[in-house]
C-alpha cells in the first residue's frame, strides 16, 4: 500500500517559452451568449498562460505556506540566472523571473505583466536546466519535499539535445513530477492533429513526446487545450486530520481496576464540512490615501482602492415606559446631518457611512462597559454570573458505555461529522488489546456506544462506534448520536389502513392503493436501480453514483468563478466560462435509467390516472369547508367551495340530538343513522381493539358500534371534520389544533360557535368568563397562525351582531369583550409584525386602536 504524500511541502518550477514565435495571434472560442458562438483574439503566449495561473491560482486558493513555486523565462531578451552568472558562455536568454517563495496575488500580478521577445527565440531546455538547478539549490536541505516542474511551449523553435539523457537521469533520481504542456500539440486523448504543421514543430514535438517524457519516470505529455480543460476539473483539497491523544475507558479504573480497562489510543477526523470561501466586506479608502503609491512585495508600484473594514459592536437599550404597541417606527433614523443610522431585525443600529463615528439614538444608552450576562426565562431576564455556577465536572477521555447489535443502530441516529479511533502506535501492548476489541465486536456484529468528553469539564458527546479491519490495522469509525432532547418526531396516518368516522376499517377507497398501484410501482422503483449502471473495462457492472466523486457544485462554482475573476482583466470581453462536466453529471438521471423506466412511467400514470393539476390562482385565503371532496377525482385542482357550516357534535356530557343531519346516503347508511361521539382518556375503555388514526382523528371503541359494524366496500366520506360544539368549544378548539394542520377550519367554526352562542336566544350569564377566554385562545391562534383576517372579520361580524336589536343583540356582553382593551381588539400591522405574522392583511395600527371607541 502506498504511503499518502503530505498535503503542501511541494517546489512547483514553471518553465515558460517567451519566444517571439509566442507572440502570434490566435482565436479563443468564449462562452456562447444567447446561442450565438463568440471568440477573442489573444496571443499564444496569453493563451497557455491561463494554465500557468490557474496552477499558481490553486496554491493561493490552499494557502499553504510549505506550497511554492518559481517561474523560469526561456526565450527572454535578457539573461539573468545562476548558472550564466559563474559560466557567462552558457544559458544566454534565461531570466529566473521569480525566485522560489509561496505564491500570492502578486505573483499573478506578474505572470500577467509578461510579454512575448521582441527578437529572440530561446530554447526551453536551458530554462528547464536552469529551472531544476535553482529547485536543487532550494531543496538541498529537505530532501522528502515533494518536486514539480511545469514547462509550456510552442514547440516552434530549434532545442539543443546533446546532453538531455544527463537531464532525464537527475530528473528521475530526484523524483521530479514533470509536466510538458504545448500549444496544438497533436494528442490523441482528445483526438487532435494539427494541420500543415511545420517540419521544426514536427521534430521538437516529437523529441518532447518520445525521448524526453517517454524516459522519464513520472512525466506528462498534453496539449495545452487539454490541460486548460483538466484544470477546470474539480480538485480536492487534501487535508490530513492531526492525531489527538485520547484514553479509551471501559469501567472505573480508578475505583475497580480489576473490573476496568484503560487504553491509550490517537482520534482523528474521518469527514468535515467543506465550505466555500466566504466573502468579506471591504470599502474605499479616502481620496488622500487613493493618491498614494503603495510598494508590493515585488518592490513595484501599485495603487490600492479598497482596504478590509472592522466591525464595531454597541450595546444600547431602549428607555424604559416606551409603548411596545405604538406605530413602527421607521427604519432610518437621521440624527445629525450625513450621520445615517440603520436599525437591523433585532432593532442594532447599523453604521452605513463609513467615514463618519455611529451615534446612538435619542431614546437609547450606551452600555458597552457595564453590560451584564442574563438568561431570558418567561418575559423576565434573569442576569447570572459564571462564578456562580459550577462547571459540569467530566474527565477528558472516551467512556465504553456498552455494546449493542450493529443492526439495532437506526440511521437516523447519525449525525455530525465521523472520527477515525486508532490504535497508540507507541505501545504494542495497546495496539493488541484494541485490535482484540474491534475484531471481536467484528465477529460479533456489535458496534459499541461511546461517551466522549475532548477536554476536562467540556460537554460530553454520545456516539457509536463501529469496526473497521483496514489493509494493516483495525480501528472504530465514531459518529455522534443525539440525546434524548435532540430527537424531532413526526408521525402521520397509515397509508394502507383506514377507517370512517363510525370506525369501520374501509378495503376500497381511493386513497388505499390497489394491487395494480403496488406492482406498477414496484417495477418502477426496480428501474431507477443505479447499483448496476455503469461497466467497465472488463465489463464489470458498478454502481453510477460514487461519493468520492461527487463534488461540492457550490464550493468548486464560487471558486471557478474567483479564479476566473482573478486573472481577467474584463469580465465583460472574457464571462465566465460554464461549470465543468464533473459538477453537473449527478445533475440528472442516466439516460440509461431514464429509456429503462420509461414503460414503467407510463404505467403508472395508466393505473393512478394522474393528471395534470392546473395551477392555483393566487387569490385571499378563504376559510371555508367543504364537502363531497372525496367524490373527485385525485390531483384536478381544488374541490368546490361550499357555505360555511358548523358540523354536528355530540358531547359525552351533552344532549344525544344532533343540531343538524345531512341526508346523504353511503351504501343504504345514510348520516342520519351516523353520528359524532368524541370519546375522552376517561371514558375510552381499555380495549386493545381501540381503533386510533382514524381519518376523524378520534379514539372510537368498537365495542360502542357492534350493531354497525361491517366492511365497507363503497367509498364513503371521510373528510377529517373539525368539530368544535357548544358544550366546551375552547377544549374542542384546542384538540382540534393539536391534531393536524387544520388550523383554518378550526379558526372558522370557533368562530361562528362564539358568535351562535353570544346572540343565541338563551345566553347563560355564568358562561361569560368562559366565552371571554375561548375569544382569547382564538386570537392568540390567529395571530400566530397568520390567521387575522378571519379574527378581524369575526370580532366587527360580532360587534354588529351585540349592538344590533335585530334579531337578537347582546350589549352587555360586548361592554365586557371592550374591557378587555387592546389585547382583544383588532390585530394591527405592529402587532403582527411582532409577532412573526405577516403585516400584509392586518389593519392600521390607528384603526386597531380606535376600534371599541367607535
Amino acid at each position: 500500500m502506498k504511503k499518502p504524500g503530505r498535503s503542501g511541502y511541494t517546489v512547483t518550477m514553471f518553465v515558460i517559452d517567451v519566444s517571439m514565435s509566442m507572440g502570434k495571434m490566435r482565436e479563443v472560442e468564449l462562452p456562447s451568449e444567447d446561442g450565438k458562438p463568440r471568440t477573442v483574439q489573444m496571443t499564444n503566449l496569453d493563451w497557455i498562460m491561463q494554465f500557468v495561473k490557474l496552477k499558481v491560482q490553486e496554491m493561493i486558493f490552499h494557502n499553504r505556506k510549505t506550497d511554492m513555486c518559481g517561474v523560469i523565462l526561456a526565450g527572454s531578451d535578457e539573461t539573468k540566472n545562476q548558472i550564466n552568472d559563474s559560466r557567462p558562455e552558457e544559458y544566454y536568454n534565461v531570466v529566473e523571473y521569480i525566485k522560489i517563495a509561496h505564491p500570492t496575488p502578486a505573483t499573478l500580478t506578474q505572470l500577467s505583466r509578461l510579454k512575448p521577445s521582441k527578437e529572440t527565440n530561446g530554447d526551453p531546455l536551458d530554462g528547464l536546466i536552469v529551472a531544476i538547478d535553482a529547485q536543487n539549490k532550494f531543496l538541498a536541505s529537505k530532501p522528502s519535499w515533494t518536486r514539480k516542474l511545469i514547462l509550456v511551449t510552442d514547440g516552434e523553435n530549434p532545442i539543443e539535445t546533446a546532453e538531455y539523457k544527463q537531464t532525464v537521469e537527475a530528473m528521475n533520481n530526484n523524483k521530479v513530477v514533470t509536466s510538458i504542456v504545448g500549444i496544438d500539440f497533436d494528442d490523441e486523448k482528445i483526438g487532435y492533429e494539427e494541420e500543415n504543421k511545420p517540419e521544426i514543430k514536427r521534430l521538437v514535438e516529437k523529441f518532447w513526446r518520445d525521448k524526453f517524457v517517454g524516459k522519464l519516470d513520472d512525466g506528462l505529455f498534453a496539449t495545452c487545450s487539454y490541460a486548460l480543460r483538466e484544470c477546470a476539473t474539480p480538485e480536492v483539497k487534501e487535508t490530513r486530520s492531526s492525531l489527538l491523544n485520547q484514553v479509551l475507558r471501559f469501567g472505573e479504573p480508578t475505583d475497580d481496576p480489576d473490573r476496568s480497562i484503560e487504553l491509550n489510543v490517537r482520534v482523528s477526523k474521518a469527514t468535515a464540512i467543506a465550505r466555500p470561501p466566504a466573502m468579506k466586506k471591504f470599502g474605499r479608502i479616502n481620496q488622500q490615501e487613493s493618491a498614494m503609491d503603495w510598494n508590493d512585495e515585488m518592490g513595484e508600484l501599485s495603487t490600492a482602492q479598497y482596504a478590509p473594514v472592522k466591525s464595531r459592536t454597541d450595546h444600547f437599550i431602549k428607555e424604559f415606559g416606551e409603548d411596545k404597541n405604538a406605530q413602527e417606527q421607521p427604519k432610518a433614523i437621521q440624527n445629525e446631518p450625513n450621520v445615517k443610522i440603520e436599525l437591523d431585525e433585532d432593532g442594532v443600529p447599523i453604521l452605513t457611512d463609513d467615514t463618519t463615528l455611529m451615534t446612538l439614538p435619542e431614546n437609547a444608552t450606551s452600555i458597552d462597559e457595564n453590560t451584564q450576562l442574563a438568561y431570558k426565562y418567561g418575559s423576565e431576564y434573569i442576569p447570572v454570573d459564571k462564578a456562580d455556577f459550577s462547571q459540569l465536572q467530566t474527565k477528558k477521555g472516551l467512556d465504553i458505555v456498552g455494546f449493542m447489535p450493529r443492526e439495532k443502530f437506526r440511521r437516523e441516529w447519525a449525525m455530525g461529522e465521523v472520527y477515525y479511533i486508532w490504535p497508540n502506535s507507541d505501545s504494542g501492548r495497546d495496539q493488541v488489546e484494541f485490535s482484540s476489541i474491534v475484531q471481536a465486536m467484528d465477529e460479533e456484529d456489535l458496534c459499541v456506544i461511546i461517551r466522549m468528553v475532548t477536554g476536562a469539564n467540556f460537554a460530553p458527546k454520545l456516539g457509536a462506534a463501529i469496526p473497521r479491519a483496514l489493509e494493516t490495522l483495525d480501528c472504530l469509525l465514531w459518529v455522534q448520536m443525539p440525546f434524548a432532547e435532540d430527537h424531532r418526531n413526526y408521525t402521520f396516518q397509515s397509508l394502507d389502513t383506514l377507517y370512517n368516522r363510525r370506525g369501520v376499517q374501509l378495503n376500497k377507497h381511493q386513497n388505499i392503493p390497489t394491487d395494480d398501484m403496488l406492482e406498477a410501482m414496484d417495477a418502477y422503483v426496480d428501474s431507477l436501480d443505479l447499483m448496476e449502471i455503469e461497466k467497465d473495462e472488463d465489463g464489470n457492472r458498478f454502481p453510477w453514483f460514487d461519493n468520492l466523486y461527487s463534488y461540492n457544485p457550490a464550493l468548486h462554482r464560487v471558486k471557478q468563478a474567483l479564479f476566473h475573476a482573478a486573472v481577467s482583466r474584463s469580465l465583460a470581453t472574457q464571462p465566465l466560462p460554464p461549470p465543468h462536466p464533473e459538477l453537473m453529471k449527478y445533475f440528472e438521471q442516466p439516460k440509461k435509467v431514464m429509456k429503462r423506466s420509461k414503460e414503467s412511467l407510463e404505467r403508472c400514470k395508466k393505473v393512478f390516472k394522474i393528471k395534470h393539476a392546473p395551477e392555483k390562482a393566487t387569490v385571499r385565503k378563504e376559510t371555508v369547508l367543504v364537502e363531497d371532496r372525496e367524490d373527485e377525482p385525485l390531483l384536478i385542482g381544488p374541490a368546490p367551495v361550499m357555505q360555511k357550516r358548523t358540523p354536528p357534535l355530540i358531547g359525552v356530557s351533552g344532549s344525544a340530538t344532533p343540531e343538524r343531519k345531512s341526508e346523504r346516503s353511503y351504501g343504504g347508511i345514510t348520516e342520519d343513522d351516523e353520528e359524532f361521539v368524541r370519546i375522552t382518556a376517561a371514558d375510552a375503555p381499555s380495549s386493545p381493539e381501540k381503533i386510533k388514526g382514524s381519518p376523524s382523528k378520534y379514539e372510537v371503541d368498537l365495542s360502542t358500534l357492534s350493531s354497525q359494524s361491517k366492511v365497507v366496500t363503497q367509498q364513503e366520506d371521510i373528510k377529517p371534520d373539525i368539530v368544535v360544539g357548544k358544550t366546551s368549544p375552547l377544549e374542542d378548539f384546542r384538540t382540534a389544533l393539536a391534531d393536524g394542520d387544520i388550523v383554518s377550519e378550526a379558526v372558522s367554526q370557533m368562530a361562528d360557535v362564539i358568535k351562535e352562542l353570544v346572540t343565541g336566544s338563551q345566553f347563560p350569564n355564568r358562561r361569560k368568563a368562559e366565552i371571554l377566554e375561548a375569544m382569547a385562545a382564538l386570537r392568540e391562534t390567529c395571530l400566530k397562525e397568520d390567521e387575522i383576517v378571519p379574527w378581524n372579520e369575526f370580532l366587527r361580524d360580532l360587534k354588529g351582531s351585540c349592538l344590533s336589536p335585530v334579531p337578537r343583540g347582546n350589549k352587555p356582553f360586548w361592554d365586557a369583550v371592550k374591557k378587555q382593551g387592546k389585547s382583544m381588539t383588532l390585530i394591527g400591522k405592529a402587532e403582527a409584525t411582532e409577532a412573526g405574522a405577516s403585516a400584509k392583511y392586518a389593519v392600521k395600527n390607528e384603526t386597531a386602536a380606535q376600534f371599541f371607541n367607535e
